[in-house]
């Protein structure tokens, strides 16, 4: 049952219970400033559905489990050094308003609170909640924001191709002993012992050189077959492992109509054949399973297994503390330039909105900078590929291009021409979002000195001259100017700063070692650590500058 804490202090706080010295000491720490600024953040009620309004236990105060599963984060502790510091650190215990018979939980809270949070999608809204909080508290400008992402691995092996067969059987043999032991006795004994010891224990059969690896791989192929053919249509397929074995074999293998007999040499000859071939590895898809104890992590050709972290942070230069204002787990194998969009859409439906973001290249598609235009914020991105040299023929001047015209990509206000002259009408294509069709009046045209470079009176209608735009192909050829006459280099410079935070959260808060594994829990690990470097960050602006420094957590 949903019950918010009591806000009424007790007089025996931590803080009332030693001498005064230490307790001005205590009140001049960084728990001083967490509890003063952080701890009233935590809105209880956005956690309040995860909990019956009238029925049951009460909770424990939601302000406790969450501020200290943010402490957690900042110290980057495990659980059990958590609640040891809860226990004993007369720090947490003032951070978190506690006196000393308070500051207990068993480690069983922590993890039905975050399994809540997870089935009720409440790690997304607390981070957005806190973050809108902490942004208004330090008065932080968002106007510019920088964007880049990061690639983390979960709590799982770097498996091989021949490693992933053999965990996913082993991982469906355990798993069909534990819930059929009947059913687990029709498995062939030799297809068990390659995988699974009389004890139960992990056989070496994926331990294997490099010139056995390919016939061994052959038989694991042949093998899922033969226990995914053997449990269709039994109680077996509702296990998790059965599907995973399933999937496994949609994705690395080719089921055809002729069965195949196994090479003498082979470890399985002498066993049924099966219309099973291996499908070379160009072949596989990159968001194919790479690990049955994470389905959701996929590959990137570059950085490996894992997930993409997009992160967006303020880079105003008028800020005295920068702060995280979006996270988001995205698959490894997804391109960043499909996070922009999302990215935007969500800062603005919170508003915080910039009207400038910087990003590297993977994210300035043509397409994105005019979507994000119609959205309202400039796109600051290096444009991918090269540009095409046009060389002039003669002294003339080059011919006028549609990046010459200033256009409105939401098609509002009209187009102005290189002469000044203003549209008289532009419509949408019916089809093309990013093409535009303007009109421009004939006598102005005609009059004007551009006329002759101006790529408008090519084509001519009854209303006037008409030009088509490609808005992205505009859009594209602009910013290659402005990085040909060095306009965009100063611009672009403050982007890099970004990668400090990457560092920051990988090195000082754990997001490079998760120990989590699974989509829902490496998006609250994700969430939870930004969260507690933007409040580390709060808490150390809002402290006085003492003449010599404290240590302060990192």
């Amino acid at each position: 049952m949903y019950r918010p804490r009591d806000p009424q202090e007790s007089l025996f706080a931590s803080s009332l219970l030693v001498p005064p010295d230490k307790a001005k000491r205590l009140r001049a720490s960084w728990a001083e400033g967490f509890r003063a600024h952080a701890l009233p953040l935590i809105d209880e009620e956005v956690f309040a559905p995860m909990y019956c309004a009238d029925n049951g236990r009460p909770n424990r105060p939601v302000q406790t489990v969450f501020g200290v599963l943010l402490l957690k984060e900042i110290h980057g502790l495990t659980d059990a050094e958590t609640l040891e510091q809860l226990e004993f650190n007369l720090q947490w215990h003032h951070a978190l308003g506690l006196t000393p018979e308070e500051a207990h939980l068993p480690q069983k809270t922590l993890h039905n609170f975050r399994a809540r949070v997870m089935a009720h999608d409440r790690d997304r809204v607390a981070f957005q909640t806190m973050t809108d909080g902490i942004l208004q508290a330090l008065g932080t400008k968002v106007s510019r924001q920088r964007l880049d992402s990061t690639h983390v691995i979960s709590h799982m092996a770097v498996l091989t191709r021949l490693s992933l067969f053999c965990e996913t059987v082993r991982l469906f043999l355990r798993s069909l002993k534990a819930e059929h032991p009947r059913l687990y006795g029709r498995v062939p004994k030799p297809l068990l012992g390659r995988y699974v010891k009389a004890d139960g224990g992990a056989t070496a059969y994926d331990d294997a050189r490099a010139a056995e690896g390919p016939r061994r791989l052959a038989v694991c192929a042949r093998d899922v077959y033969r226990l995914w053919d053997l449990f269709a249509g039994t109680a077996a397929e509702a296990l998790a492992s059965y599907g995973l074995l399933q999937r496994l074999l949609q994705e690395q293998c080719t089921v055809g109509k002729k069965r195949k007999k196994p090479r003498c040499s082979d470890d399985d000859a002498g066993e049924r054949r099966v219309p099973v071939v291996l499908k070379p590895p160009e072949e596989v898809s990159s968001a194919s399973l790479q690990s049955p104890h994470d389905p959701d992590a996929t590959y990137h050709g570059r950085k490996g297994k894992g997930y993409e972290v997009q992160i967006a942070e303020t880079c105003h230069p008028d800020n005295p503390v920068e702060v995280i204002t979006h996270v988001e787990v995205t698959p490894a194998c997804a391109r960043d330039g499909q996070a922009t969009m999302p990215i935007l859409k969500d800062l603005a439906e919170r508003r915080q909105q910039p009207q400038e973001l910087v990003a590297d290249t993977a994210y300035g598609s043509a397409e994105n900078a005019v979507d994000a235009e119609r959205l309202g914020t400039e796109l600051v991105s290096p444009v991918s590929g090269r540009a095409v040299a046009v060389e002039a023929e003669g002294p003339e001047e080059p011919p006028l291009t549609s990046a010459d015209f200033h256009l409105d990509a939401r098609g509002e206000d009209p187009a102005v021409c290189p002469g000044g002259h203003f549209s008289t009408g532009q419509r949408p294509h019916a089809t093309d979002p990013y093409r535009l069709t303007l009109t421009f009046d004939r006598a102005t045209c005609e009059a004007c000195p551009l006329f002759a470079r101006c790529p408008a009176p090519r084509k001519a209608s009854p209303d006037g001259y008409v030009l088509s735009v490609n808005l992205a192909a505009a859009n594209r050829e602009r910013r290659r100017r402005a990085e040909a006459d060095g306009r965009f280099r100063p611009r672009y410079r403050i982007r890099a700063g970004i990668e400090a935070t990457n560092s920051e959260l990988k090195r000082r808060h754990g997001l490079g070692a998760l120990r989590v594994r699974g989509h829902p829990r490496v998006q609250l690990a994700v969430y939870l650590k930004a969260l507690a470097c933007n409040v580390k960050r709060m808490v150390r602006a809002s402290r006085p500058k003492p003449a010599r420094m404290e240590a302060v957590p990192a």
